[in-house]
Formats: C-alpha cells, structure tokens, sequence
C-alpha cells in the first residue's frame, strides 16, 4: 500500500451523477452479453455446490445495481456488489463477476475514506490469504494455487494498488491547492500589512517634519502680529517665511516618492540639527541647546541610529514649540555604545491637549533602532521627553524602519 501524506478533509459527497448510471448499466449489458455467448468458469465449489444461469445473472444484475453508489456511497458497492460477485466466483462461475470483483477493491480505495480504503485493503488481503490456504488444503494441488494467485493478481492486487497510486495523486493535488490558497491568502495579509506600514510611516512623516515647520510657521506669524517693534517683527515673519518653504519642499519631496515607481527611493526632508535648534529659539531665545558633535559622526553613531535620533527630537521639537513654553532644554551625547537625547520644556498655561500622535511617534522611532524612549509630565509645570538608542543597531533592517 503506497505510503500517503496527510490530506484536508475530504469534500462534500458526490451525488449520483449520469456517469455512475451508464457505468451501472454497462456492467449490466456486460453480464448479459457474457451469459449469452456460455463464456464461463466452474465455480470454485463447483464440488460442493452451485446454482443455475439464471440466478447467475440474476444476481450478477443486483450487483451491477450496486455500482450506482460506487462514488457517493462506495461502502454499498463494496458490502452488496462484493458480496455477491464473491458469492458468484464460489458458486456460478460468470467472467463478469471477476469484473465486478474488482471494480469492488478499486472503488472503495479511490472515492472511500482513509478509514474505509484500508479496512478494503485489509478485507482483499484476508480474503487471498484465505483463498490461497483453502486452496492448498483441498486440492492439494500446485496448478491450482497458482491459478488463485494469477487470479487474485488481477482482481486484487492490481486494482488496489491502481486505486492508492490514484488517490495518491489526487491528495497530494489537493493538498498542493490548499497550500496554494494558504500562501494566496498569506500574500495577501502581507501586502495589506506592507499598505497599512506605509500609511502609518506617511503619517509619522508629515508629522514629524512637515507638522514641525507648520507649528513653526503659526508660531511666528502670531508673535509678529503681537510685535511692536518692526525689526522683531520682519525676523519673526521671516522665520515664518523660511519654515513655509521648508514644509513646502518636504511636501513635494513626499509627493515626489509617492508618485513615483521607485520604491527603495526615500524622501528628503528639511532636517537637521540646525533647523531643530533654530525652531526652538524661535520659541525660547534663550533655550539651553547642547548637541555633541558625534552625534553627526557615521563612525561613532551609525546613518540608522542618526536618522531616528533626528526624526524623535523633530517630534519632541514640534511639541516644545506648538505645547510648551520657555525655558526649553535639548541636549544630545553619545557614548560608547549609545546616543541620547533630553529634551524638557515647561507647558504652556493654554496649551491644547494633544492628540497623541507624537507620543507614539517618538516611541515607535525608537524601538525601530532598537532603543526606548519616553515622554510625559516630570511636575504639574514641565514635560521631559528622553531617549536612548543604540549607536551601532544589531538587525539590519532596522535602517530600513529608521529611515521610512
């Protein structure tokens, strides 16, 4: 018996269809032509006893009848068209109910279950062994036992053996779609997720630099209108105008990638520690920035670490500006074996609450490199955000995540 695979479970049962019918019908036909041309066999016990031609057709016709199930129901044809083409070969002798016989043993095997296609196996295999012995004892005779065994070759042995290389076939086929469907429906779920990856990193870009430059551009109009003083006045509408045009050229950076068909190309975004600083004096003249040269150096803080590192203090900027109020403190170091940034701010009185957006940006920045970060409220009247990334990240796709 070929060794077979695991297999889904077996689909809905067939109904009887026009193809049973006329395979019913052609083995009635066969065993009336076959009776009336007197092509016939002794029954194996013939010595014993045996019954006329027509209970011969008469029952070779009932088990023709029993093939109409051999597909929805193949545990009819094996228990009533087995039975009585087996009740023939013993006391008829008609060729048909070889024919029959195995049709019995292949049946069961290809359209059966598992269950039921070995218990078939085991049934033909007790019944050669049977045959064989019953033979041997009786008769005594070696042409005899090598007539039982060419005859159980043909009737046994080759249609079950023909019906498990089938059903091989056919589960190893369907298992094949299974497995086809699974890794269709796997691409699928990739490329959904692969979509929403891409919104959430659009999302986190335009709120991390362009959202910047906008806070920026608020923030300055609104105090030139509160200035008296013309000099004050044209540097903070400047300061305005130049932050317009940086958000406007990271916009059309963004809108460039989208539209294009490049997808390893990145955006260029307005970034820098320069920018950053000049943000925060915008809002604090005054404010305390320390940002360590290394921080800037590809041999000490890897491209990866610095891109994150750049994209968690433009949010944590954003927010100092659009929420808090001076005094404002930045400070960047590096050391051996990881970059850090603080960032404290004291909150403004009329401050909006925010959305949250942020808070969640600058984490997923920093897990993305492999690092943590954390923003929130140190009393009732400052707010901390603070970092540490690794200088040098392990997994190499985590460049990849920086810098979407």
């Amino acid at each position: 018996m070929p060794r077979t695979a695991a297999t889904p479970p077996s689909p809905e049962r067939p109904r009887i269809a026009r193809r049973d019918v006329w395979a019913a019908l052609g083995y009635a036909a066969l065993v009336l032509l076959l009776a009336s041309t007197g092509l016939t066999n002794r029954g194996l016990l013939y010595q014993l006893a045996s019954w006329p031609l027509a209970v011969s057709i008469a029952v070779l016709l009932v088990a023709s009848l029993g093939t109409l199930w051999r597909r929805r129901a193949p545990v009819v044809t094996l228990l009533v068209t087995g039975t009585l083409s087996l009740a023939e070969l013993l006391l008829g002798g008609q060729i048909t109910a070889y024919i029959l016989l195995a049709d019995v043993f292949f049946v069961p095997v290809l359209h059966g279950s598992r269950r039921l296609a070995r218990t078939t196996t085991a049934i033909a295999a007790m019944l050669t062994a049977l045959a064989l012995l019953l033979t041997a004892t009786l008769t005594a005779s070696p042409e005899n036992v090598l007539l039982v065994v060419m005859v159980a070759s043909l009737v046994v042995l080759v249609p079950l053996m023909w019906g498990w290389e089938v059903r091989h076939h056919r589960d190893a086929r369907r298992a094949a779609e299974t497995l086809a469907a699974a890794e269709h429906e796997l691409a699928s779920a990739r490329s959904t997720r692969a979509v929403e990856h891409e919104r959430r990193r659009i999302a986190h870009d335009l709120h991390d630099v362009i959202a910047g430059h906008l806070s920026a551009v608020t923030l300055h109009t609104g105090l030139a209108a509160s200035l008296e003083e013309r000099e004050a006045r044209d540097r903070s509408l400047s300061t305005a105008r130049e932050s317009a045009r940086a958000a406007l050229r990271d916009l059309q950076s963004m809108i460039g990638v989208l539209s294009t068909e490049d997808g390893g190309q990145l955006p260029v975004a307005t970034l820098d520690w320069g920018s950053l600083a000049q943000r925060l004096r915008g809002r604090d003249p005054e404010a305390h920035i320390e940002v360590t040269e290394a921080a800037t150096d590809p041999a000490q803080v890897e491209p990866s670490a610095q891109a994150a590192l750049l994209r968690i203090a433009s949010e944590a900027v954003t927010n100092a500006v659009r929420h808090g109020a001076a005094p404002i403190l930045l400070v960047v170091d590096v050391t051996e074996e990881e970059v850090s940034l603080v960032l404290e701010n004291r909150r403004a009185e009329a401050a909006r609450p925010g959305t949250g957006l942020g808070r969640g940006a600058i984490a997923h920045r920093a897990q993305a490199v492999g690092g943590q970060a954390e923003s929130g409220a140190i009393d009732a009247d400052r707010w901390r955000v603070q970092a540490r990334l690794p200088a040098h990240p392990l997994s190499p796709t985590t460049s990849k995540e920086a810098h979407a």
